[in-house]
This record gives C-alpha cells, structure tokens and sequence, in this order.
C-alpha cells in the first residue's frame, strides 16, 4: 500500500498558486520550490506554523540557474523571528492597522493577524506571495497579502494607508533601501502610529536611523544578535509667534 504523503495538497496548491504568480505553468516551476517542509516555531507564547522550501541552497541555485533572484524570502531568519516573537509577547492588536514590508515567509504577519490586526502582507518575490498567503490560512488567521516591491510601488502602498504599525524585518541591507525607507516610512504610519523594525546590526540600519531620527522618536531593545527599533512619528513642530502685524 502506497505512504500517503500528508504533504501532497500543500505542494498543489503552492504550485498553483506560485505559477499564476508567476505567470508561467506549473511545470516551469523549478523543483526546488516545491519540496517544501512545514515547521512550527514557539515564538513568544505563539505557536506558528509556516512552510518553506526544504533546500534553500538547492533553490539558490536552481534560481541563478535561471537568472532569477536569489530567494531571500525563503528562509525563517534571525530578524523575522524576533520580530514576531516581540509582536507575540506585546498587547493584543484589535483593530489595529498593519502592513509588513519585505515579509518573506511573514512570522511577524502571522502574529499580528492572530492577535487581531488587520494584516496586509507584501513582498516584492511573488513566490514569497504565494508561501506567505499559505501560512496566513495555515495558521487558520484572516489576513490580505499582495506582490508589491516596495521600492517601486510605494506610493500604491502609502495609498493604502496609513497603517497604525509598519512592520520589517532585515530590509535595510542596501543603500537604495535605506533612502526609499526614510522617504516612504513617514507616508505609510499613521499619526500616532509605530514602526517596527528588526535588524541584524547592517550598516545600512544605522544609515537608517541616523537619517530617521529627524522625523522619529527612537526606542531600541535587542533580541540577541537582532536589534528591535520602535519608531514613533514626532509631532510637527509649531512655529513660534504668530505672523508679522498680528
């Protein structure tokens, strides 16, 4: 009698969704994203399921191969996790508003969603789409994911807003970042809103928050190697006195 692979609907349904992502049929789809593996991560009192391909070098290869991206949305890193195990520690977040940028397989997303915000998960990878939209149902949370790079579609994005929390979590890895998120971070948070930001101590980070504390105020905490920034939208400043002749 033939082993029956539990794992079977979650490789069709990935491999339906990650093709009409991608625009090309199922069997285009290299191997390599499909062999998936599902794991459950403790992260702050939350249990979370996720699925990722099960050889992240393999599919490296297999992408550059094919002169296509290297799949950094396809690992559960450092940054992502503390990031979510933050969320999952903190209060509870009804009705809140939150965006995710750059989520990959979206942790954070999955936390926020379980504790009741409304989530909208983004990345610019539409594999990372596909592996972050099966997640959210995995883990049975509501929660809305769209393919949006969000160096190109800022504005489609800040559109949507403002969001109460902004979450990212390891974005901050190339100058060109760094200058897109201080111009489009103060046009997706909403007044008295947050930004959290997880980072493995790039340089860029520091770029970063050199550049932000103009428009932020700045809270840090450290999750062992991972730095977590809390931003906070300063009040404008009122000018002093009044126009000339009143």
């Amino acid at each position: 009698m033939p082993t029956r692979d539990p794992m079977r609907p979650v490789k069709r349904s990935l491999a339906a969704q990650c093709a009409a992502l991608r625009g090309v049929e199922v069997a285009a789809l290299p191997p390599e994203l499909l062999d998936v593996v599902a794991r459950r991560l403790e992260l702050g009192g939350e249990s979370v399921l996720y699925v990722r391909p099960a050889d992240w070098e393999a599919l490296r290869e297999a992408e550059a191969a094919a002169r296509r991206p290297v799949p950094w949305w396809a690992r559960a890193w450092p940054s992502g996790r503390a990031l979510a195990a933050a969320l999952a520690a903190g209060a509870a977040s009804a009705g809140r508003r939150v965006i995710e940028l750059g989520c990959g397989l979206a942790l954070p997303s999955i936390v926020a969603a379980r504790r009741g915000a409304d989530v909208l998960a983004t990345d610019g990878s539409t594999d990372a789409v596909a592996f972050a939209a099966h997640a959210l149902a995995l883990n049975g949370v509501l929660g809305d994911v769209a393919h949006a790079d969000w160096a190109e579609h800022g504005e489609v994005l800040a559109a949507q807003g403002p969001f109460d929390l902004v979450l990212a979590a390891d974005v901050l890895y190339t100058a060109a970042n760094v200058e897109v998120a201080l111009a489009l971070l103060p046009e997706l948070v909403a007044p008295g809103g947050e930004v959290r930001l997880a980072d493995p101590g790039r340089a860029g980070a520091r770029d970063f928050l050199a550049g932000a504390r103009a428009r932020f105020s700045l809270r840090t905490e450290h999750d062992g190697d991972v730095a977590l920034h809390t931003l906070r939208l300063r009040a404008p400043r009122r000018p002093r006195g009044g126009p000339p002749g009143r």
